[in-house]
């Protein structure tokens, strides 16, 4: 291809020194060479800068910068700074990456193709899987158990029936541009801002079958294993409240969503005002399953009903 597009590749970082030369040299591997590389480090205190300046100073198309104050600790806030930079590149193709990861040499080659040829594509997605650090990667084009393939976008990711994960993506910038992360979230700030993504802009999409990227599992991966329990259920539960905000501010509602938000404010997680709130939403939303929302509708009265009447006798 001539004139081929730059994927800017968004890398965050924190205290890998001992890992993230790897990564890079993942990067620099891609048989696709039109890319640039921001690396945004958030304070580390070992030499993950000094590790980062060999490659800075030997590859112009690699770039590092320190997190400012701007911007909370963790990934949300790396990965918003490195959005923002982004912006200001008038970047045309994002792909997040982690620091302890690794690509496959053809993964930007795969993946840019078809957002090339269909500019209808909001992001193309590649399967992938976990390894550990002793392994030798073949880097062979293997098609393995990941499902990355919807009909409903939006409902299976909501449900979990989709193996999506944030380096996996490559974005076209004029949609991921447009939003940023939960800072406020340590766990779950991908599924946060994908949920509004897929609600709002039902982007069409192309699945790539073949596994292009690495994830490594270790000790301190950036997994639920790192959190208290109780931080993850609070984080998840922000993450349906934020949800629930941005389809209201957003007119978003459909049955779909009523009806899950409804089991999770009901019976889950009971929030009185939000159940109050859902009865507006009947009273000002058509919704195609009639008679299940009278049903819903009955269901929530009941609840509040009960909870009033409980709070009479305890309170």
């Amino acid at each position: 291809m001539k004139n081929n597009p730059i994927v800017t590749i968004l890398l965050a970082t924190f205290n890998r020194a001992h890992l993230i030369e790897e990564t890079l040299h993942s990067i620099i591997a891609q048989t696709y060479i039109d890319w640039e590389c921001i690396i945004i480090d958030d304070n580390s205190t070992d030499s993950t800068k000094e590790v980062v300046d060999k490659f800075v100073r030997k590859d112009n198309r690699i770039s590092y910068y320190l997190k400012t104050t701007n911007y909370k600790q963790g990934l949300s806030g790396s990965r918003n700074y490195s959005l923002d930079i982004a912006k200001s590149r008038e970047a045309k193709f994002i792909q997040f990456f982690d620091d302890d990861d690794i690509m496959h040499p053809r993964k930007l080659e795969l993946q840019i193709k078809p957002l090339v040829q269909d500019k209808s594509l909001a992001f193309t997605i590649c399967k992938y899987r976990h390894y550990y650090g002793d392994e030798v990667l073949k880097f062979e084009l293997v098609d393995e158990e990941c499902n990355i393939v919807s009909d409903n976008l939006f409902e299976d990711f909501f449900l979990g029936k989709m193996g999506i994960n944030s380096l996996g993506q490559i974005w076209r910038s004029d949609v991921i541009l447009k939003y940023r992360f939960d800072e406020d979230l340590l766990y779950a700030e991908e599924r946060d801002l994908y949920l509004k993504i897929f609600l709002c802009e039902k982007p069409k999409y192309k699945n790539i079958d073949y596994v292009l990227f690495y994830y490594r599992k270790h000790l301190i991966s950036n997994t639920k294993d790192r959190y208290d329990p109780k931080i993850i259920k609070m984080a998840l539960y922000k993450v349906q409240l934020n949800l629930f905000e941005f389809a209201k501010i957003n007119s978003l509602w459909n049955y779909f969503l009523f009806k899950e938000m409804s089991k999770r404010f009901i019976y889950n997680n009971y929030d009185h005002v939000i159940c109050e709130e859902l009865l507006n939403i009947i009273r000002n939303n058509h919704f195609d399953k009639e008679i299940k929302i009278k049903l819903l509708k009955y269901k929530i009265r009941n609840q509040l009903l009960i909870r009033k009447f409980f709070l009479k006798i305890y309170f």
